[in-house]
């Protein structure tokens, strides 16, 4: 292969000569969060000067982030790692060899290993194991099997592990939903898509894309306790009160059937269990529904009428939902609804986001049948509350009781990458102390961040730009979740562009995972990236005597796929791939698969909530009679991706800080002003926060960003570190029977200004 950090020929090479010094521009692919832009690299003498958006890229337009535009600083950054670290007796951080770490760390696995079992040994793979690198993942799972460990957890079960468990419970269709250019309506529950970069709107410029739908006839339906940047913009949003989600899509499903709004034709024949679902939604009249929600009736009506009414569209959940305690059934009733108001492609409609470098599922005009044995409680099993693993993953909020139980079921080791537990993880004194317990913690990182100052050993890795990639993981999103993904058939390849700093001791990720194989004497065994559920081609063996590059990983991992890597790897600025045309299929002769809309599991649930239901006490004027009188709600912030850039000068634009947002009329009844510093508690914890105010909050509603902050002890630097939300939760109360996830989000706090 060309050498990487030669001119490809179709890359974008700008050299201008000043003296010795040699100036070039390259493309290549943002890594710094989900969306993947296609960018420029402004090089010079080797170090990255400025990243900006390629307008001449064929899906992103130009458009990058302040994320994506502060990679350069990033990698040259103070804060950054270029040497692993060994944790001394005393607490102390000394550099070693990266080789040396991997001999001590595998001697240390073989020894836990021999004496509790693999299932002693646990990995977690955060969000940016994926978004860094496309081999990360395969490489991590076939380290677990090669030691027999079942113990992989990651990051989707703490978000919105809903939605892989829901759509084992209700069943898929072969084909996508109706694709966002084609949409005349979106409904957005707790989505903030122009900040988030995600959900609802595609990711490849939020903001012009939903500029130019709504200038063509779409509806945006939002509801959200916000008004978020989203809301907005919206023909209607519903500010509900936090924690309703689930009454109000029952509500919307019981006026869509009760009108004969829904798509009966598609319903018959592809859905039973109406009658079940007809029934449980019941009790959610729209008076009683406006009344808990505290919006009105109308709006409701208007909602739910819209919505069916105007498609094709999709609905589509947030983060926010899925934390606020129900984030199975509340994703559960989202594709009843898109179910009942046919919201899936038909046979001889065009796919708009054909795989190019995953296997693709068939796409063809057929329901399949729900798999509630593998939708949870199913595998390897938790030794605490009941769970299992799920079809989101191993409950990754159970992981730290797991660690922390007595017994020869105990995990005694965590390997953490791409994530930062004590950051994220929810129930933070928990996560803490499980991680003080660990015989060894290793976190693979870039920086010191606060579970890096918890671990033994501190893998450094490489920076995005040093490394090749492949937008591998934007294709996974867009097969992952209605509502999510691009607009196009498109696939980017990127080079490594920059060597890492002179002195640094860096590696990939995956490379730290084949290093302890190659010294515990197993053999990895990687399987091509499949999005149907099942990979069609046989796993690679790899050499284990000699470490493979992560260009041959990528060969793996892609093999089989719609469009050849090496015809990607040709067009280093990204390029649409419409040929060969994907059409979505006439259903199989026989096929006897259908949606199941009346799950007993789900239905309980919703009978359950019916039951439960009253009128909250959060009223709209704050009211602070009871013990806990605000909810705590998650907001997203387009300069930081949960933990990550948020001590970065270019990103956090002097505000290293997440403020607690109140309503300006709340914080003048509290007594406070901008900027005071203040407790919030809940009934686990407390956490102190700097208030700020936010005019477009519901009364009653704090809204914080998640992953801030650092250990208790550092609670003092709050103004410069920020709070950690996770703190607010207890991952044995309040949690969901399904997926283990407590409660993260529309928690019950009080707040009061604190004594200096």
């Amino acid at each position: 292969m060309t050498d990487v950090f030669q001119s490809n020929q179709e890359s974008r090479s700008d050299s201008t000569n000043h003296g010795a010094s040699t100036r070039r521009t390259k493309h290549t692919i943002c890594r710094a969060c989900h969306a993947g832009c296609g960018v420029l690299v402004e090089i010079e003498d080797g170090r990255p000067l400025s990243v900006k958006g390629d307008p001449d890229n064929p899906l992103y337009g130009g458009f990058c982030c302040v994320k994506g535009q502060n990679m350069a600083e990033v990698q040259s950054s103070p804060h950054r790692l270029l040497n692993s670290q060994k944790r001394l007796p005393d607490g102390s951080y000394v550099p070693i060899p990266v080789e040396q770490a991997m001999d001590e760390i595998a001697e240390r696995l073989r020894k836990i290993q021999s004496e509790s079992g693999p299932r002693a040994i646990a990995t977690y793979s955060g969000t940016m194991a994926t978004n860094a690198g496309a081999a990360n993942g395969a490489v991590t799972s076939a380290f677990l099997k090669a030691i027999g460990s079942r113990m992989g957890f990651n990051s989707n079960t703490i978000d919105q592990p809903g939605k892989m468990v829901a759509a084992a419970l209700f069943g898929n269709w072969m084909a996508p939903p109706t694709p966002f250019e084609e949409a005349n309506v979106i409904l957005l529950v707790g989505c903030n898509p122009l900040v988030a970069m995600s959900g609802g709107i595609p990711h490849t410029n939020p903001g012009r894309t939903l500029t130019d739908a709504i200038a063509r006839g779409l509806k945006l339906l939002v509801i959200d306790p916000r008004r978020s940047e989203t809301a907005r913009r919206a023909h209607l949003h519903l500010q509900a009160k936090p924690g309703e989600d689930v009454p109000i899509l029952a509500g919307l499903i019981r006026i869509i059937l009760g009108e004969s709004l829904h798509d009966a034709e598609f319903v018959a024949e592809h859905v039973e269990g109406l009658e079940a679902l007809r029934e449980a939604v019941e009790p959610f009249t729209t008076e009683r529904v406006a009344r808990l929600a505290d919006v009105s009736e109308e709006d409701l009506i208007e909602t739910a009428r819209t919505f069916a009414t105007h498609g094709p569209g999709v609905a589509v959940g947030g983060t926010g939902p899925n934390m606020s305690g129900h984030t199975t059934l509340f994703e559960y009733l989202l594709r009843a609804l898109n179910t009942l108001c046919g919201r899936w492609q038909r046979a001889g409609d065009a796919v708009a986001e054909p795989a190019c470098l995953g296997q693709a599922m068939p796409a063809k005009a057929q329901a399949v049948s729900p798999t509630p044995q593998y939708a949870y409680g199913f595998g390897e099993k938790m030794s605490v509350r009941g769970l299992a693993n799920t079809a989101a993953g191993m409950p990754t909020a159970a992981l730290a009781e797991e660690i922390l139980q007595d017994g020869e079921r105990q995990v005694r080791a965590l390997i953490s990458h791409g994530g930062n537990p004590v950051a994220a993880w929810p129930d933070q004194l928990t996560t803490i102390e499980a991680m003080k317990a660990l015989d060894l913690l290793v976190q693979i990182d870039t920086k010191m961040s606060a579970t890096a100052g918890l671990a033994d050993y501190v893998i450094a890795v490489k920076h995005p730009l040093e490394m090749p990639g492949i937008t591998l993981t934007q294709e996974y999103l867009s097969a992952y979740a209605a509502g999510f993904g691009t607009t196009a058939p498109y696939a980017q390849y990127t080079p490594a562009l920059v060597e890492p700093p002179e002195g640094a001791d860096v590696i990939d990720d995956w490379v730290f995972f084949y290093g302890l194989a190659e010294r515990l004497g197993v053999e990895l065994v990687l399987k091509p990236v499949s999005f149907s559920g099942t990979v069609r081609v046989a796993g690679h063996a790899l050499d284990m005597q000699e470490r493979p590059t992560t260009e041959d990983l990528f060969d793996i991992v892609t093999k089989g796929s719609r469009i050849s890597l090496d015809e990607i790897r040709r067009h280093e600025g990204g390029r649409i791939y419409p040929d060969p045309p994907v059409y979505v299929e006439e259903a199989d002769l026989d096929w006897a698969g259908r949606f199941d809309m009346g799950n007993a599991a789900m239905m309980d649930d919703l009978r359950a909530i019916a039951a439960q239901s009253t009128i909250s006490n959060l009223n709209t004027k704050g009211s602070r009679k009871e013990a806990w009188p605000f909810r705590l709600i998650s907001r997203r912030q387009m300069n930081v991706l949960n933990s990550v850039g948020r001590d970065e000068p270019g990103q956090n634009r002097g505000r290293p800080t997440n403020p607690a947002y109140l309503h300006p009329e709340d914080l003048a009844e509290l007594g406070l002003t901008r900027g005071e510093l203040v407790q919030i508690r809940s009934s686990r914890a407390s956490i102190p926060a700097i208030v700020e105010v936010d005019s477009h909050l519901r009364r009653g509603v704090i809204s914080m960003t998640h992953s801030w902050g650092d250990v208790p002890e550092r609670d003092a630097e709050v103004r410069t570190i920020g709070s950690n939300t996770g703190r607010l939760s207890a991952v044995n109360q309040d949690f969901e029977r399904y997926t283990g996830l407590p409660r993260m989000s529309n928690i019950p706090v009080s707040i009061e200004r604190q004594v200096k």
